[in-house]
This record gives structure tokens, C-alpha cells and sequence, in this order.
């Protein structure tokens, strides 16, 4: 074969490929579709899906400016104890998943929060406030109690701790609900002095119901480490142009779901104990009627009356005044006003204590 015959055959290889090349189809790519974030109205307003999964997200919280003042620091054996004041910011992020499953809805559920105070040496804290898990009627995680829930009103303090790493079973249904928790108290919650590492089991629960204008509801706790229990029982009834409220609690003695007056405002009676863990409030009733002057605007009276049981005397008893000014100033944000007043036993303290603050409070 001499050269020119090579030289056109290889032209013609060529000329072959390159017309079956342009015989072949083109292919264009298509642009990925993009995942727009979609309303969830399956559980409430707030909720969206989570681009490409069937789960449910809803991201709120509030922030917090309050003013807060106590005319008394601390136990009033004597005159002249100084008052004190403090401002803080807080603030709150609470994200909530939800998705519905053969079981029920799964629900994970992560809520922190931050404070500056200004007062007080404390300076900025930052912590998890609660975290759980729940599937159906089943819920475990650190989450609050029933004991959390109170009156109308910022003055009741029916309960002591409130917080626990807990395992809970609820069930509802046409009102009613019932529930039933097993709560590992810490060592600081039972008054344990030993290994703190060391984690006690209470046991909680709730049976309840609401009928139109009408709610009731028993809670009961027993501590298994001081062998005492407390229970509490709240009623809340629609009446006139508002909501009155009802609550009486009972402790057999101290114990970690009693109120040892560990509350800031009610940190000032019965202080210094003659024994650790020793002063408890017995008996205590409370009522609060919160009015609603206008839609944005409610004022919510509220007293309490304590029966304190002190190991080296006789049973003391006190009274707590109160009044909660709430108005709406637009939609999430509010400004609200309260003050306290407690007519403590001449018998055992020099004077009698007030408190109060102010707050503004965007919620979203």
C-alpha cells in the first residue's frame, strides 16, 4: 500500500466517526428543581416541613427586659436588712419537630435560654432549660412537671422543684387526662448530703379534666428518699368577664415536690432552718381572678395563705398579696407589672417584705 491509498483511508475513518457523531442525540440537563420550604398545618400554626423529609419544625421563643426589687435580702429577725434590686435580659429559643408515624406522633422537643443580670455578681448564665423526646403518649427526657403549672396570676407558689429527668406516660381524651412520672431527683432536691452523684426516684402524676368554662385537676408526688409526699389540687372556672382560679396543697413532710421557699420572692421567710431540710409549707391555699378590662388589657388579683411547719415551734402562718397588671402592647409584645406583698408573723420577723417588677416580653 503506497501512501496516498493510506493517507485517503484514514479521511475517510475520519469523515465516518464524525457523521456518526452528529447522528447521535443531544442531551440536555434539566436544573434541579429547588426545595421551597412548605407550611406544616398538621400540628398548629408555625410549623414547616424540613426540605425533602416529612418531618415538622417550629422555631419561637421570647425575649425578656425585666426590673425586679425586694424590699428584704435576707431572714427579718431584725431591722435595718438592706433591699435590693436587680435588671436582667433573658432570652429563649424553643424548637419543637413533630412527625407522624405508625406509633403516634414523634416529637423532639430542645429549649435553651440566657440570662445578664446586672445584680448580684451572677453576670451572663446560659443554659438548657428542657429537652425531650416523645412518641405517642410516652415522653423521656429534663422537661417540667405537672408541679410546674400555677394559678393566674404571679403570686402562688403551691409546689417545690419542678424539674426532673423523667419518664412519663399521658393519656388524653375528650377532656380528660391522666399521667403518671418517674422522676430521678438530684441529691440538692431530696436534701441529700452524701454522694451527690447519687440520683433518688420520685414518683408523679395527674388526673384531670376540662368541660367548657370548667377545669380540674389533682397532682400527687412522693418522694421515695424522705419517704413524703405532697399533693396539690387547682380548679379554674370561666366567671363574668374573666378567670377565677382555686389551688390547696398538702405536704406529709419536707420533701422534694413541697414548697421549701426556694422561690426568689419567697426566699425570705423561714430562712436558716434550726435543722437542713426541716421548714415546709404544710397547708396552703391560693385563689387569683384574672380580668380582663379590655382585649388587651387584664389586671389579675391574686393571695395566698401559708401554713409553715417548723420543727422547733409551733406551726406559722402568713399571707402573700398580689396584683399582675398585663397589657398587650401590639401582638407579641407585652408589658406587664407585678407586685407582692407578704404579712409575715409579728411573732417571728421584724417586718413584713414587698417585691415586684416590671416587664416587657416579645414572644415569638
Amino acid at each position: 500500500m503506497n501512501v496516498k491509498s493510506l493517507l485517503l483511508g484514514s479521511a475517510a475513518a475520519v469523515a465516518a466517526a464524525s457523521g456518526a457523531q452528529a447522528a447521535d442525540p443531544v442531551v440536555v440537563i434539566e436544573p434541579v428543581a429547588a426545595n421551597y420550604v412548605e407550611v406544616c398545618d398538621t400540628f398548629g400554626a408555625g410549623y414547616f416541613y424540613i426540605p425533602g423529609t416529612e418531618t415538622c419544625l417550629d422555631i419561637g421563643g421570647y425575649v425578656r427586659f425585666q426590673v425586679s426589687a425586694l424590699s428584704k435580702t435576707t431572714p427579718m429577725w431584725a431591722a435595718g436588712q438592706p433591699g435590693t434590686w436587680d435588671v436582667f435580659t433573658k432570652a429563649q429559643i424553643d424548637i419543637a419537630s413533630k412527625t407522624e408515624t405508625e406509633l403516634g406522633v414523634l416529637t423532639g422537643v430542645i429549649k435553651m435560654n440566657a440570662e445578664a443580670h446586672s445584680a448580684g455578681g451572677s453576670g451572663t448564665t446560659f443554659g438548657l432549660d428542657q429537652t425531650y423526646l416523645a412518641l405517642g403518649g410516652f415522653q423521656a427526657g429534663y422537661f417540667q412537671s405537672y408541679w410546674d403549672e400555677g394559678l393566674v396570676g404571679e403570686i402562688d407558689d403551691l409546689s417545690g422543684n419542678t424539674k426532673f429527668n423523667s419518664m412519663r406516660y399521658v393519656f388524653t381524651g375528650d377532656g380528660f387526662v391522666a399521667g403518671l412520672s418517674l422522676d430521678a431527683l438530684t441529691a440538692s432536691q431530696v436534701g441529700y448530703m452524701g454522694d451527690p452523684d447519687l440520683a433518688r426516684i420520685g414518683v408523679s402524676g395527674r388526673v384531670g379534666f376540662q368541660a367548657g368554662g370548667i377545669g380540674f385537676k389533682v397532682d400527687g408526688g412522693y418522694d421515695t428518699f424522705n419517704e413524703d409526699g405532697s399533693v396539690r389540687a387547682m380548679t379554674s372556672l370561666a366567671l363574668g368577664p374573666g378567670q377565677l382560679d382555686l389551688g390547696a396543697s398538702w405536704a406529709s413532710g419536707w420533701n422534694a415536690y413541697a414548697n421549701t421557699f426556694d422561690d426568689w420572692f419567697d426566699s425570705y421567710p423561714f430562712a436558716g432552718a434550726p435543722a437542713p431540710n426541716s421548714i415546709y409549707a404544710e397547708w396552703q391555699l391560693a385563689a387569683g381572678y384574672a380580668l380582663d378590662v379590655t382585649d388587651k388589657f387584664t389586671i389579675t388579683p391574686a393571695i395566698q395563705w401559708t401554713s409553715v411547719n417548723i420543727p422547733t415551734a409551733s406551726n406559722k402562718s402568713f399571707y402573700t398579696f398580689g396584683a399582675l397588671f398585663d397589657y398587650e402592647i401590639v401582638d407579641g409584645l407585652s408589658a406587664k407589672v407585678n407586685f407582692d406583698y407578704a404579712d409575715l408573723p409579728d411573732s417571728y420577723f421584724k417586718d413584713d417584705t414587698w417585691g415586684g417588677w416590671f416587664r416587657l416580653q416579645r414572644d415569638f
